[in-house]
């Protein structure tokens, strides 16, 4: 096809997803140099996707302040939230849209939008009937790929016939020299390990129980020489502070972070832990050793994408599974804090030797 002159890029959210779109989005900045990439996302990470040098504009959706206003019944300035962010979505006419979600959600906004070739996955991978929307249509051999791959399938189909590209996230100086201020007013040294016990708030199924994680810290502690520090989001600071309670006198909080401040921290640290999660993908950006804890996540579909991940899983008949109200948790009450240990110990022992 012809160069097109305006992209945009539609990946909402979450997190992990959005980091597991960014090498298919630079494999489209490859392809199309000279194009004006503006990428549309809601939440936080928009933050750092505005710092990427491949992405020429981030638009913001602002879902939680409409959200917040029409349910506090404050319409007219509900309708104005929503005109000026139309504003600014109408602004260009765009060559090419570029439907990484899938969703309803995606699927109106991408309407909203002016565009003349609308582009998105095939039945499936798309959900809410989204792929009748696309004038072109991409799916795959199969419906368990990982993310990644998934996503480069579009970049693929537009022309781009390299390898996955390798991004490294940019991060301002700021970020940086927040984590290092951190580090120095608590005294953090070498070797310091990163666990993120938790998960979104729907998503609580997919978590290794709380008391493991301490024995797990307090290995980590007394073996390794280690200081542990606890990664916390909002609405988390009073549980992590508990895990802190129960694991050991080298544990420490994380400051509060935004996401940029986050990959920061994660760069800092000798290796990483924890289980299926944004924060998982952002510390795999980052370029860390990585252990993740896989319960009932399709691994296939959703593992940390990096030579330097280390997955612990337990291969049970009913794994993986979306079974929220599951009460037995096989797939991850047989996960124990000594095989955990273990393979982080050769993890770091590994690290170590090739310093």
């Amino acid at each position: 096809m012809a160069g097109p002159r305006n992209i945009l890029i539609i990946r909402l959210s979450s997190l992990g997803d959005v980091l597991m779109s960014v090498p298919a989005v630079q494999a489209i900045r490859l392809r199309f140099p000279d194009a004006h990439i503006s990428w549309l996302v809601e939440g936080a990470v928009s933050g750092i996707i505005a710092r990427q040098g491949f992405i020429d504009e981030v638009i913001f959706f602002p879902r939680s302040a409409l959200m917040r206003h029409l349910k506090g019944g404050h319409l007219p300035t509900t309708l104005y939230i929503l005109k000026d962010f139309l504003k600014i979505l109408r602004q260009r006419e765009y060559d090419l849209i570029i439907d990484f979600h899938g969703i309803a959600k995606s699927v109106a906004l991408m309407l909203l939008a002016h565009g003349k070739k609308r582009i998105g996955f095939g039945r499936t991978f798309a959900k809410d009937f989204s792929h009748l929307f696309y004038q072109e249509r991409v799916d795959g051999p199969e419906k368990r790929i990982h993310k990644i791959e998934r996503n480069m399938l579009i970049a693929r189909r537009l022309g781009y016939e390299n390898g996955i590209p390798d991004v490294p996230l940019a991060v301002h100086d700021s970020a940086k020299a927040y984590i290092d201020e951190f580090f120095r007013s608590r005294d953090i040294r070498s070797p310091v390990f990163a666990v993120n016990p938790f998960a979104s708030r729907d998503s609580s199924f997919k978590r290794w129980p709380l008391d493991r994680y301490a024995d797990l810290i307090g290995r980590i502690e007394k073996e390794l020489g280690g200081t542990v520090i606890i990664i916390w989001g909002p609405g988390e600071r009073e549980e992590a502070q508990r895990l802190a309670a129960l694991a050991g006198n080298n544990t420490r909080l994380a400051c509060q972070t935004d996401i940029a401040q986050l990959h920061a921290l994660l760069a800092s640290v000798d290796a990483y832990i924890g289980g299926d999660t944004g924060t998982t993908h952002l510390a795999s950006a980052a370029g860390i050793p990585v252990l993740s804890i896989f319960g009932p996540t399709d691994v296939v579909v959703n593992r940390p994408y990096s030579k330097n991940s280390v997955i612990v899983r337990k291969d049970i008949s009913c794994s993986p599974c979306k079974n929220k109200a599951c009460k037995t948790r096989e797939c991850l009450m047989t996960i124990f804090p000594d095989e955990v240990f273990e393979i982080l110990k050769k993890i770091h022992t590994e690290r170590q030797g090739t310093r």
